[in-house]
């Protein structure tokens, strides 16, 4: 909390309305809401405790978590609600909030409510999120590695003739083995010709001898994510397959050397675009290298060639370079870090070339 409201102070601002519900769980460990639902609202002040009002129905966890720095309001009614927001920032002149989060019709009733101006602000809390703290880091990694295990247990029961449907159901049934908490994202099996469709929703294809299979899930740990993604072929592999995944696997493995302290994330993503580029697949190369990670999926920094992030040290991030052709496509990612000035990876890196 010292640190926002630090970042506060840089701003100029007194306090700051933190409407976003991952933002609140990073700042205050809460997280019995519905993302969905306003069923929470973080005050931060710059020079006294946080305010954290929320409902009768969330009183348990959250007076859990009251302590010097943070005071817990619970409220009944709307009324209620908007008392305690006005008592929290009665002495509060200058006052911020999420301008990606908050909707204009609330922003409107705050601003009437308070009767000062408002003034927005942009990942004030997301720019701490960006590094990770040795736990934060340590929970990535869990996540990371159970997500490992589940695909060494999914290759075992694949074949032929199931429906990536089938496959995904076997998938998640695994992964619940592993850890309580849901999945990080919806898991994506595609198959031949869908696999070349970088955010392809799973559906009934059947696989076949000589299909590109490819895998792009994570669990999560203690709240935080993992992304993790392998292209496998079913049967076996044609040369154009084979030299399309070696190229993949040698742009990830040459764009991991490049990641160093503060080096810029666009070089980064240059260093696996230009060995496209060099092998005239550049076109094919469709989307960024790779983001940072956290209790969200997609978090800074970004690995893309307009990206203006410089990586540093406490960044986990994903590194994904990937290639899609008419038959398929071709995808590795595995999350890194920085340690001692040189990117690493986090669990193991791909096999050469894997045929089930």
């Amino acid at each position: 909390m010292a640190n926002f409201q630090n970042a506060l102070s840089d701003k100029n601002l007194d306090a700051a309305i933190i409407t976003n519900p991952v933002n609140i769980l990073y700042l205050t460990g809460f997280q019995g809401v519905s993302p969905t639902e306003r069923e929470a609202i973080l005050i931060v002040r710059k020079s006294a405790p946080a305010v954290l009002i929320t409902a009768k129905l969330y009183q348990a966890e959250a007076q859990k978590l009251k302590s010097k720095d943070l005071d817990i309001k619970i409220t009944a009614e709307r009324p209620e609600v908007e008392k305690a927001i006005k008592s929290a920032l009665s002495k509060s002149k200058r006052i911020g909030f999420e301008q990606e989060n908050l909707t204009f019709s609330e922003f409107k009733k705050f601003q009437k409510l308070l009767k000062r101006k408002l003034t927005p602000v942009k990942d004030l809390v997301e720019n701490l999120r960006i590094i990770k703290n040795d736990n934060e880091a340590a929970y990535i990694k869990k996540a990371q590695l159970l997500t490992q295990t589940v695909f060494d247990e999914i290759l075992k029961t694949i074949k032929a003739g199931q429906t990536e449907s089938q496959i995904k159901d076997t998938l998640e049934k695994i992964a619940k083995t592993k850890s309580r908490e849901p999945l990080a994202f919806d898991p994506i099996v595609a198959s031949g010709p869908n696999s070349a469709l970088p955010h392809y929703r799973t559906g009934n294809r059947k696989i076949k001898t000589g299909d590109a299979l490819l895998f792009d899930f994570g669990l999560k740990y203690k709240n935080y994510c993992a992304d993790f993604s392998r292209t496998v072929f079913v049967g076996k592999a044609q040369d154009e397959q084979k030299n399309i995944y070696t190229l993949v696997a040698i742009a990830q493995k040459e764009a991991i050397k490049k990641i160093k302290a503060n080096v810029r994330a666009k070089d980064v993503y240059l260093e696996a675009f230009n060995l496209f580029k060099t092998n005239n697949l550049s076109e094919n190369f469709i989307h960024s290298l790779g983001h940072g990670i956290g209790l969200e999926v997609h978090e800074k920094p970004s690995l893309y060639k307009t990206s203006k992030d410089i990586l540093v040290p406490g960044m986990v991030f994903s590194v994904e370079p990937g290639l899609y052709m008419p038959w398929g496509g071709v995808r590795i990612e595995d999350l890194a870090t920085i340690q001692n000035g040189q990117g690493n990876v986090i669990g193991s890196t791909a096999k050469f070339i894997e045929i089930i």
